[in-house]
């Protein structure tokens, strides 16, 4: 985990309802945190006009446990867009791979969450 003075997120989603009270949701989410002065020990890390470069961007799907009192969410979620990987080798798209075990341990991400994200 790294810490920034300055955060930029994104987050939309698809749900419908499969019963009662769960629904299931298609979500893609992006964002990154930035510096806004520079510190030596986190090279790259300052807020420049290069931001849109620097984006994580996510997808996945989950349940959400819709009660009166309490929203309960669980996503499994993966990267499309990896921004500290090398110039031309950040979106990952094509090397999803559910099958292989390996992909599956480094990228496949599951949360348990309460409440929406926004």
């Amino acid at each position: 985990d790294q810490s920034g003075d300055l955060k930029l997120e994104f987050n939309t989603e698809l749900r419908t309802k499969i019963y009662d009270f769960i629904k299931g949701a298609v979500f893609v989410d992006g964002g990154n945190i930035w510096l806004l002065n520079e510190n030596p020990n986190k090279p790259g890390a300052q807020f420049s006009n290069q931001f849109l470069k620097q984006l994580a961007i996510g997808t996945g799907v989950g349940l959400r446990f819709d009660f009166s009192f309490l929203i309960l969410r669980t996503d499994f979620a993966f990267p499309l867009r990896k921004p500290y990987l090398p110039k031309g080798q950040e979106w990952v798209i094509d090397e999803i791979d559910f099958g292989d075990r390996n992909w599956r341990k480094e990228n496949l991400i599951f949360n348990l969450a309460i409440g929406y994200p926004f």
